[in-house]
């Protein structure tokens, strides 16, 4: 299957770098993973700290799926699509692997 990178045109005519639609989605999923992070937080201060299981658990996960985003924007630097946008997505997935990171550290030293 081949990849159909979606090429634009500017208001001359002339073809610009195709959008990196990929890189784009690893960036939603960044975000999706901050957003749940939040609500993990959220349910924790509310149960008081005492969290069950499944909430450490998915936790857990969203911290994968947010290392898996931030590994494929690394990845997606390499094409020939338009760099900005290459580079405000690994950005994003920075921020969510940062804010991930610094919590799950922190954790470990409490």
């Amino acid at each position: 299957m081949t990849k159909i990178y979606k090429h634009r045109r500017n208001q001359s005519g002339n073809q610009l770098k195709a959008l990196p639609i990929e890189a784009m989605y690893a960036a939603g999923v960044s975000v999706f993973s901050l957003i749940l992070y939040a609500a993990i937080i959220a349910g924790s201060v509310y149960m008081s700290g005492e969290t069950p299981k499944w909430l450490g658990g998915s936790a857990t996960l969203c911290f994968c799926v947010a290392l898996g985003a931030f590994i494929y924007n690394i990845g997606q630097m390499k094409t020939k699509t338009e760099i900005k946008y290459r580079i405000i997505c690994l950005g994003i997935s920075t921020l969510a692997m940062i804010v991930w990171t610094v919590t799950i550290v922190l954790g470990m030293i409490n």
